[in-house]
């Protein structure tokens, strides 16, 4: 009672009676005969007092050898796993294992899939003796239809295909309980349940590890399941399991980067979509599907076909689709937006995707985390970078907080954090926060990916930005270079140049961007003609893949003008390209967006080396009306307003596809996906 009323004086809540009784009890727990006896009867516990139990055995270290031989027990992990209450538990207790060393998620994986071979071993022995003894053995038995349909109904009921609003779940357990209508000769009962249920919980390990950011471990586990409803008897709802497990898969591989195996996963999700008529598919599997499509494009830096199947998947959108799909679905189509500069369609997806994910998940949940970093990603692209960064920092400090420090997730949403500051703190010169979160994330990625991974690349290329301006300031202090961080720089720009030309080849956005990194890079080295070289590279490969009024075309424009200004003396020839530049710019962006400044200045020193006063006047009053404009910011503001109400999904639709933009229609879009898929 006195420490009660202490924790009252200091404003703390108290612990009830059971929290004083969990912490009694897991403080106590060691390695004796008695504790080991009671420890291994916790499987017995209710799921949501079993997880807190292990959250606080993860608090302690000398506890978490007895926590990892409990969880890597499939039987006990599935029972939580299927709790959906005590995920963020779940998601701590690996945190905290991994970060000790103790390996859980590779050991889950290795269980999983050790189970399965071996099941499936057994199985096939069965049958060997079964054929070969046939006049003496007992004759095969025929599945039961009715133990078949109660499975596929409780399976269905457990995964994500399912609607989750009260009013659908009679008529999608009507659906699917007509789903199994075939006797499966030479098919053991127990083997299809053991199949049914090892798929079940393969697809929720899989996709949890994905979560989780151990994604090399969620492939295994998923590949393993796809290689088993392969092996089935085709049918409409072991069908549509297939077709879930490949989205999973796809995502999973896309996210890590594994572009051949995704190129795979693909092919096969699209003849399978092919043979089986979508009108058998739920719309929510099928805007779970076209999203990872748009996701795996994304991810190569093939925007258009990014683009494509993000508006595709929008058509599937409902008013029945589960929020966490809905969420998905806006997100990646509002990046897919961004990236081909249609931002007012970006907006309305990435504002109403924010403004669910934090409604229905909380503001502590990775999903919101997840939709905060895209809301960063668009919030940069239209030039509010000091927005960008206040959103980034609370994306990295929620998955921080579920993720710990070593993980593949945090690592992300640490270099997404570092470039959004290099951008804000580029007119400062003060890079400190910058740096010290991209050595973060390579810190992470080196020990999570190997050397020659295409993320530890992307991160190294941040990391070669920031040197490069670095050491620009100091050379321009008067100083020397005596850390040679250029040279640095230039190591770290041709290692990402080299994997990417390995993994996109020549044309390819991101092969081009690094060319026009090393461009700037040997601008500031003094080394113009291969500057030069780098630049016209740069130049040709954006114009031909996005367009000559691309954002990224603008850019490499602009670093060219620069320097044919500055240090080649080619004005007419710098003249030309900052016209070029500007028109680009004021096209997309608006009269205050911030890279017209280093345009307007270039254009005013072209004017003022050349003597032509009356263009140099013309340009210094564009500019400083430029700086009023800047200053107030009412442009941007009054355009991209975060969402502060609640659309129906419908309308979010209704307002998507009919929203005038300069690109084309997304209705046009939308038909050649579907045509793609005839």
């Amino acid at each position: 009672m006195v420490e009660m009323a202490q924790d009252i004086t200091k404003g703390k809540t108290p612990e009830s009676l059971y929290e004083q009784c969990l912490d009694c009890y897991v403080a106590k727990l060691n390695y004796n005969v008695q504790t080991l006896d009671s420890v291994q009867q916790l499987r017995y516990l209710p799921a949501g007092v079993l997880s807190d139990v292990y959250a606080m055995m993860s608090t302690y270290e000398e506890l978490k050898d007895m926590l990892l031989e409990q969880l890597i027990d499939l039987s006990i992990f599935e029972r939580l796993l299927r709790f959906d209450p005590v995920r963020q538990k779940l998601f701590r207790c690996l945190t905290s294992l991994m970060s000790s060393g103790k390996l859980l998620s590779t050991q889950l994986q290795q269980n999983f899939t050790m189970r399965y071979h071996q099941k499936q071993d057994s199985t096939k022995f069965t049958k060997t003796a079964t054929k070969e003894h046939n006049s003496s053995a007992i004759p095969l038995r025929k599945a039961s239809k009715s133990r078949i349909t109660s499975t596929m109904v409780d399976l269905f009921a457990n995964t994500s295909i399912s609607r989750t609003n009260d009013d659908k779940k009679t008529s999608e357990t009507a659906e699917s309980s007509i789903a199994i209508d075939v006797d499966f000769d030479e098919v053991l009962d127990d083997e299809l349940h053991f199949g049914l249920d090892a798929i079940d919980f393969g697809l929720r390990l899989g996709s949890f590890l994905s979560e989780a950011g151990w994604l090399a471990d969620s492939i295994e586990i998923l590949q393993c399941v796809a290689v088993k409803l392969r092996s089935m008897p085709a049918d409409k709802q072991l069908t549509l399991l297939r077709l879930d497990c490949l989205q999973r898969l796809l995502h999973s591989e896309s996210t890590l980067y594994n572009f051949k195996s995704a190129e795979r996963t693909f092919d096969e999700t699209v003849k399978l979509l092919k043979e089986f008529s979508q009108d058998n598919v739920p719309r929510s599997l099928l805007a779970k599907i076209y999203t990872q499509f748009s996701a795996m494009y994304f991810a190569r830096s093939e925007y258009d076909n990014s683009h494509m199947w993000s508006i595709v998947a929008m058509r599937h959108l409902e008013e029945s689709t589960p929020e966490r799909i809905a969420v998905d679905v806006l997100r990646q189509a509002a990046k897919a937006c961004v990236v081909k500069r249609d931002f007012q369609r970006a907006n309305l997806l990435i504002s109403q995707a924010t403004y669910r994910a934090r409604k229905v998940f909380g503001a502590k949940h990775q999903k919101y985390a997840d939709t905060l970093l895209d809301y960063g990603f668009f919030l940069l692209n239209v030039d509010s970078v000091y927005q960008s960064v206040i959103v980034y920092k609370d994306a990295l400090d929620i998955r921080c907080n579920i993720f710990g420090n070593r993980n593949f997730h945090v690592a992300i949403a640490h270099e997404d954090l570092s470039y959004a500051y290099y951008v804000h703190e580029y007119s400062t010169g003060n890079f400190s926060c910058a740096r010290k979160h991209v050595e973060k994330a390579i810190d992470i990625m080196e020990y999570l990916v190997p050397k020659n991974h295409l993320m530890l690349a992307s991160a190294k290329r941040v990391k070669a930005l920031l040197l490069e301006e670095i050491a620009l300031d100091k050379l321009a202090e008067g100083g020397a270079d005596e850390d040679g961080l250029l040279r640095q720089s230039e190591e770290l720009h041709n290692f990402a140049l080299k994997l990417s030309l390995e993994m996109f080849g020549e044309v390819n956005v991101q092969t081009a961007k690094h060319y026009g990194n090393l461009g700037r890079l040997y601008q500031t080295m003094n080394r113009f003609e291969e500057a030069e070289r780098m630049h016209l590279k740069a130049i040709k490969i954006k114009t031909d893949l996005l367009g000559p009024y691309d954002y990224e075309v603008g850019l490499s424009i602009g670093h060219l003008a620069s320097l044919y200004n500055y240090h080649m003396k080619k004005y007419r020839e710098a003249e030309s390209l900052y016209l070029r530049s500007i028109d680009i710019s004021l096209r997309l962006f608006g009269k205050s967006y911030s890279g017209l400044e280093y345009d307007y200045l270039g254009l005013c020193h072209v004017y003022e080396t050349r003597h032509e006063f009356e263009k140099y006047l013309k340009y210094a009053t564009i500019l400083e009306n430029w700086q009023v404009l800047r200053g107030q910011n009412v442009d941007m503001n009054k355009t991209y307003a975060a969402a502060s109400d609640e659309c129906s999904l419908e309308d979010v639709k209704y307002k998507f596809f009919n929203m005038c933009t300069h690109n084309l229609s997304a209705s046009t879009i939308a038909n050649e996906g579907a045509d793609t898929l005839n």
